[in-house]
């Protein structure tokens, strides 16, 4: 009798089992609610790459070796969603070989939509772009957590 108040249990067990993985049909089940639909708004950024010393600039898209300090890259986001997340530039030479690469990490209030302006800079005064004459069309990307959002194209000049 012991054996077979085992066998009834195991059988019992295994198909509780069978239900909560769906692999059994015909198994009570309680109504659930759907799922709610997010409201989600696409990702949105506005990228303006300045030279370092001017003071409050619209972005530009060409710039003098013989002038240029710091080449500095201001990101505008929008409809970011709430938590922690990583901006990443990333600079690429002329013949599409990766230069340099800048990281900045932001947080945003969880369960929210936030709008930060991040900043960062690429020195270029006496730097190996300078001491090699690194000029032409060089491509700026913007990347938030792995994923490439944007770029632009920007000429550097002797």
């Amino acid at each position: 009798m012991s054996a077979s108040k085992n066998s009834l249990t195991s059988i019992a067990l295994m198909t509780v089992i069978a239900c909560a993985l769906g692999t059994l049909g015909g198994c009570a089940t309680s109504p659930s609610s759907p799922a709610p639909v997010a409201n989600i708004l696409p990702l949105e950024l506005a990228l303006r790459v300045c030279d370092s010393g001017m003071p409050n600039c619209t972005g530009g898209t060409s710039f003098s070796l013989g002038s240029l300090r710091d080449l500095q890259v201001n990101v505008d986001w929008n409809n970011v969603p709430g938590g922690t997340h990583t901006q990443e530039l990333t600079f690429l030479l002329p013949n599409g070989v990766l230069y340099q690469t800048v990281s900045h990490g932001f947080g945003l209030a969880e369960g929210a939509l936030g709008a930060p302006s991040i900043s960062d800079a690429m020195p270029v005064a006496g730097t190996y772009v300078t001491q090699r004459q690194l000029t032409g069309e060089w491509t700026v990307q913007v990347s938030l957590d792995g994923a490439v959002v944007g770029s632009q194209k920007i000429q550097l000049d002797p």
